[in-house]
């Protein structure tokens, strides 16, 4: 490889590390360790091929600029958690925002068809969920207790049962879009049509502010984490699947990192979604306006975390340059 070529195909990776050590407090120990180890290979990389050359000195400078950085930090435990979540992962989200745009847009897609599928088809709830959750959904709706399923069951076997699931399940849209990206998209469309599907079937059976308020209340956290997963899987397989300029182990290395870090991120929301359908929304016999106001709180917490506060970052680090 000719050093022109090595330069073109590096400088803008070793300009979006500059641009880290120009806001390196917005950053994570792991993400900066991560920037200087590349930044050490390509310095290795140059002295091997390209001995006293401009890029060498420029690469040393970075790599130095890097070290004593990380060397002469000693964060607290506490706080880079802190850190993780408040800069770390807003930060990924920004960078993410296209992924997590096209997962929304195709839950939504989702939506549409389950609507549309059990408008059209009164017997597609039936199909779609299995006779036996048909008809216990049923009985429910005949007793007079519609989201009585959110009760039938012990309320810690419920919360560990359904938070490893959905943790797992998670991780899976993640995982499986490195094999493709095609069975993430599948998985999102799904989601969508179960819910859209759910939502139509109670009311037309004149349940729908039930359908509206019990699944959400733990749903307007639940379902956003599921969007976020989907988008990471999204990344990550496209990182291997079309590395552009970079070689295809960089790209995905680099695609894994943003990925990992929304996927982690989203094991919270999770845990509190499952701690909230297992003990929370059994309690039908609740006011409206508190359960109401336990949906739109979780929905505009993740608004803010996932939408607004990443915005409020990227704009902040801009305006420092």
């Amino acid at each position: 490889m000719t050093e022109e070529r090595f330069i073109s195909k590096n400088k803008y990776l070793w300009d979006r590390y500059q641009n880290m050590l120009d806001g390196w407090k917005l950053y994570s120990p792991n993400e900066l360790g991560q920037a200087y180890l590349s930044v050490c290979s390509d310095l290795a990389y140059a002295q091997s091929h390209y001995p006293d050359t401009q890029v060498c000195e420029s690469l040393n400078a970075l790599a130095l600029q890097f070290h004593h950085i990380l060397y002469r930090r000693q964060p607290q435990r506490w706080t880079e958690l802190l850190h993780f979540f408040t800069h770390t992962v807003p930060l990924s989200f920004y960078r993410s925002r296209m992924f997590l745009l096209l997962s929304l847009c195709l839950f939504i897609i989702g939506e549409v068809v389950g609507v549309m599928s059990q408008c059209l088809d009164a017997e597609y709830f039936r199909q779609f969920f299995g006779e036996r959750y048909y008809d216990e959904t049923m009985d429910n709706i005949n007793s007079g207790n519609p989201m009585g399923i959110y009760g039938s069951d012990d309320e810690i076997e419920m919360y560990f049962a359904i938070t490893i699931n959905n943790m797992m399940c998670g991780m899976i849209y993640f995982i499986k879009g490195l094999l493709t990206p095609i069975y993430t998209i599948y998985m999102t469309v799904m989601t969508g049509i179960m819910d859209g599907c759910f939502t139509t079937f109670f009311f037309q059976h004149n349940e729908g502010v039930s359908a509206l308020i019990a699944p959400n209340e733990h749903g307007s956290l639940e379902l956003p984490a599921i969007i976020v997963c989907s988008a990471a899987g999204m990344q990550l397989g496209m990182g291997w699947f079309f590395p552009g300029k970079l070689t295809r182990m960089k790209a995905l290395l680099h695609s894994s990192q943003e990925a990992l870090v929304m996927v982690l991120a989203m094991m919270p929301f999770f845990m509190v979604a499952g701690f909230i359908e297992s003990f929370v929304t059994r309690h039908q016999e609740w006011p409206l306006a508190l359960r109401t106001a336990l949906v739109v709180s979780g929905l505009l917490f993740s608004i803010y975390y996932i939408i607004l506060l990443p915005r409020q970052i990227a704009r902040k680090m801009e305006n420092e340059k």
